[in-house]
């Protein structure tokens, strides 16, 4: 199942941007943000209300 719209065609260049910060997955950055207190999902949802 894709993340986002047009998951497929941009995971490899997302991927290769997370690494060069030393970050190995979205879902280890997502784990990231929600440790600091910053929750993508709900901004971005909220937003596109």
């Amino acid at each position: 199942m894709a993340l986002f719209e047009g998951y497929e065609r941009r995971v490899d260049k997302i991927n290769a941007a997370l690494k060069e910060y030393g970050i190995n997955s979205i879902e280890e950055c997502r784990d990231i943000t929600l440790a600091a207190g910053i929750d993508c999902d709900k901004i971005v949802r909220e937003t596109q209300l």
